[in-house]
């Protein structure tokens, strides 16, 4: 193993556990309520699929598409997930050693069960570390060469996340939103299909086969904005998207400062803004669609 990315840090405060325990805080229920609109016309494509699929009651299979929600937290479905996915893998036996010990300090700090989660690596070698799923912590290669001070606090971080349910939202926004974005895409491929068909047709100086292919695709485009009027909330959505996967950074942050890592993550956040090589700062518009807070920023509210 390489030497430590930075050198040792101080110790953790001693603080007594918590006694933590899940529970969705204001950045998880805003997600939520922005994530409404998009599952609102997913949930309008499965019902329509009911009506062509299974006329006698549609209802069936949008009430199914609701209920499969929770098989992606089913441990053999979000390890698959972690896998082909989001590109994890799980640890060597050297890597776990390096893991295990930093992970189950934080959960004991925290008076949780740490056995319940499952560690994971990505193959970068940018300095990172992750919550997903349900039950996933994820941690890059470089993370292993932090200084297990270091390494128990930014797992304590994730640990925060995972707590207040921003993994399981930010999972399930995703898989709401698919058939949306599908049917989506799908009419805006026959709309393009049509207006090719269209000019073809008015090559030819067939006048009846590009009213027919005009008729069609105003057809179309009212189809796509019955299926995709959450699109129109975009501009208004996507900044407070942003703003609260900052409030969630804030969130799991004051995790790991109640177990008492305050010190240990911000020495680390301090060496790694030192790092960053950025010849000026973000714009506003950068700053305001950005899902993470910058260093600075959070170690100011550290």
């Amino acid at each position: 193993m390489d030497e430590p990315i930075f050198a040792p840090g101080p110790e953790r405060s001693p603080v007594p556990p918590p006694g933590l325990r899940r529970r969705p805080d204001a950045s998880s229920l805003l997600a939520i309520v922005l994530a409404l609109p998009s599952f609102l016309g997913s949930l309008v494509v499965m019902y329509v699929l009911g009506t062509v699929l299974y006329q006698r009651a549609p209802w069936v299979i949008p009430v199914v598409w609701v209920l499969s929600g929770a098989l992606l937290f089913a441990p053999p479905v979000e390890s698959a997930i972690s896998r082909l996915v989001l590109g994890m893998r799980r640890p060597t036996e050297g890597e776990l050693r390096i893991l295990a010990g930093p992970w189950q300090a934080a959960c004991r700090a925290a008076g949780v069960n740490g056995s319940r989660y499952a560690l994971h690596i990505e193959e970068s070698d940018e300095l990172n570390a992750f919550a997903a799923g349900g039950r996933t912590v994820a941690v890059t290669r470089s993370a292993l060469r932090l200084h297990p001070n270091h390494l128990e606090a930014i797992l304590a971080h994730e640990l925060g996340h995972h707590l207040a349910g921003h993994p399981v939202v930010s999972m399930l926004s995703l898989w709401y939103a698919l058939p949306g974005r599908a049917a989506t895409y799908l009419v805006k491929m026959a709309v393009r299909f049509t207006v090719f068909v269209g000019r073809i047709f008015a090559t030819f100086g067939n006048g009846i086969g590009v009213l027919v292919s005009l008729m069609v695709a105003l057809m179309l485009l009212f189809v796509l904005a019955v299926l995709s009027f959450w699109l129109i909330l975009v501009p208004l959505t996507a900044p407070l998207l942003a703003w609260a996967g900052r409030l969630a950074e804030f969130r799991a942050d004051r995790v790991a400062v109640s177990l008492g890592y305050r010190p240990a993550l911000t020495e680390l956040l301090h060496a790694t803004m030192a790092m960053d090589n950025r010849a000026r700062p973000p714009g506003l518009r950068a700053r305001m669609l950005a899902t993470h807070p910058s260093h600075a920023d959070r170690i100011k509210h550290l």
